[in-house]
């Protein structure tokens, strides 16, 4: 019922999208720019017979970051098209990878969208990023002679048990894939339940665990650093979401009068909410300034742009990751545990089940749930610097004892490739 519904339905999709995006972009106006691509409206000689890469957003780019920089490397002679629906996927492939690839938007998931795409672009293969599935899109490649992948796969229970509501819409879309790397078991297992082939799903582990820290960012964190906390006591709240930051600058305003030169960097999961923050911050009484205008003399930092987080984490003592008091799944905890920092976070973490739990076992998580939690948690942290210390060297150690998937993946990739080909 559900697999027929969908393509009764499928042709409204662009003309919702329309909608969607131009709802975006009152805030966010790249969202009216190349709207054509979303209807498969690509330049065919932009590139032929890539390796197609979809991530849908920033953190899928950057999760991918390292599987695509060592797949360059490898296979310099493969063409690589990497497409994205959101403007901050946009920025990210451009910062991170320039021309290295190219890049479009994808389809909306109508055939006619899909098709007009597939025709212009004639892709040898799909490689998905995580868990995006779009059933047209998965359908009309297969139909094109495409093989598909999905790569770094994860796959939460709730995610597993609503694709299970609608097991025949399900069932007939992972029947197109050819191969899953799971990041875990836990989602191996999912697929398998929703009746993915056992022998096609491997268990690789996580690629955001192979980050690695430019030598440009450790300069810039320095430079920074004496910009910008001349030697205060500082931490970070990354990736925050509306809702997050009142209890964050609450959680600060606490802290403040235990540790009276405490300074917080505010980052938000979109910069351009920063007019708003702005707001909540004036309305507390603190003084705040933008990062290209600060100084060392505000009481909050705010992070008004995009591209610059893993320098911030650098800069900070401790931090909170956001996305994870408000019902949003929470952000990735590998980038501050990267940098050695004991970390904060909400009890929502779905989009980062597995890799938390190991954090926790390492005992360099702590579970907060209100202003008062993170206020408590800051305050022992700034005043022990041996704790600060155990817990930052236990997330480090998890880092590093999780690296390896980016290898373990395109081994996997390469060998598909060949025999796809």
């Amino acid at each position: 019922m559900w697999h027929f519904l969908y393509r009764s339905l499928a042709w409204a999709i662009p003309f919702i999208g329309v909608l969607n995006l131009l709802r975006r972009s009152w805030r966010e106006p790249a969202y009216r720019l190349r709207i054509t691509e979303r209807f498969g409206q690509v330049d065919p000689n932009m590139v032929s017979d890539p390796v197609w890469i979809h991530a849908v957003s920033a953190g899928e780019v950057i999760a991918a970051e390292s599987l695509i920089k060592q797949f360059l490397k490898t296979k310099p002679t493969h063409r690589l098209l990497i497409t994205t629906t959101t403007p901050t996927g946009f920025d990210e492939v451009q910062r991170r990878f320039g021309a290295q690839v190219a890049h479009c938007y994808a389809p909306f998931d109508a055939p006619w969208c899909v098709r007009r795409f597939l025709r212009n672009i004639r892709p040898q293969a799909l490689v998905l990023i995580e868990t995006e599935l779009w059933p047209t899109m998965l359908r009309l490649s297969q139909q094109f002679g495409v093989s598909i992948a999905l790569l770094n796969a994860r796959l939460s229970d709730r995610s597993a048990r609503r694709y299970a509501m609608i097991r025949s819409l399900t069932t007939p879309m992972l029947k197109h894939i050819d191969l899953i790397a799971a990041q875990y078991d836990d989602t191996a297992s999912r697929f398998i339940e929703l009746g993915f082939p056992k022998t096609h799903i491997h268990v690789t582990g996580n690629v955001k665990f192979d980050l690695e820290i430019p030598d440009a960012t450790r300069e810039a964190i320095e430079a920074r650093r004496r910009t910008l906390r001349n030697g205060r006591p500082c931490w970070i709240a990354a990736s925050t979401h509306p809702g997050e930051e009142q209890i964050v600058l609450d959680a600060h305003i606490a802290a403040r009068r235990a540790i009276p030169d405490l300074l917080l960097i505010l980052a938000p999961r979109h910069p351009h909410r920063a007019a708003e923050i702005t707001h909540l911050i004036e309305t507390r009484k603190l003084q705040s300034k933008s990062l290209a205008d600060a100084n060392g003399n505000a009481d909050v930092v705010l992070v008004d742009q995009m591209g610059v987080l893993l320098e911030m984490y650098g800069i900070a003592d401790v931090a909170f990751i956001g996305g994870s008091l408000q019902g949003l799944g929470g952000h990735n905890p590998v980038e501050p545990a990267a940098f050695k920092l004991p970390m904060l976070m909400g009890p929502d973490r779905m989009n980062f089940e597995e890799i938390c739990h190991r954090f926790n076992d390492a005992g360099c998580l702590t579970t907060v749930h209100n202003s008062e939690d993170i206020a408590d948690a800051l305050i022992g942290f700034m005043r022990s610097p041996s704790e600060r210390t155990k817990q930052g060297q236990a997330a480090h150690q998890v880092v590093t004892q999780n690296r390896g998937a980016t290898q373990r993946q395109l081994a996997i990739l390469f060998d598909w490739l060949a025999r796809s080909s």
